[in-house]
């Protein structure tokens, strides 16, 4: 399956007390890195109300590894385990730009309809995520 790739520098309100990353923001990142994907694939939101299916995640696991600090340079790597008839399941790795492993993470998305019951994902997305 597909590995996908993003990149993304610490910021400042990022922070904890202790001066690194704060253990919340890592869900913010997969999110974020979940968007690019989206983007690259030629997904847009748009197209979700179009169709009338929407993902919404359904699991998050974050184990984290080392702490990431002020403008490190992340990259954030998602391959996908299991595509399934109306879900999606990414393991990522989280790396510095020197290759130190700051978190690995899981999570899994499942396509749901208007009334949030689960839907058949799309195909567009399907063919996106298998190729």
């Amino acid at each position: 399956m597909k590995t996908w790739t993003t990149s993304l520098r610490v910021r400042s309100y990022e922070l904890d007390s202790f001066g690194h990353v704060n253990n919340g923001t890592f869900a913010k990142y997969l999110e974020a890195a979940r968007g690019d994907y989206l983007r690259e694939a030629g997904i847009n939101f748009d197209d979700f109300r179009a169709w009338k299916k929407f993902p919404v995640i359904a699991k998050v696991v974050i184990e984290y590894k080392s702490p990431a600090y002020l403008f490190d340079l992340l990259h954030i790597n998602a391959t996908v385990r299991e595509l399934g008839k109306s879900s999606i399941v990414l393991d990522y790795k989280i790396l510095k730009d020197d290759g130190t492993l700051i978190a690995a993470a899981e999570t899994v998305m499942v396509f749901v309809n208007e009334k949030g019951k689960p839907a058949y994902m799309p195909e567009k997305v399907r063919r996106a995520f298998e190729s």
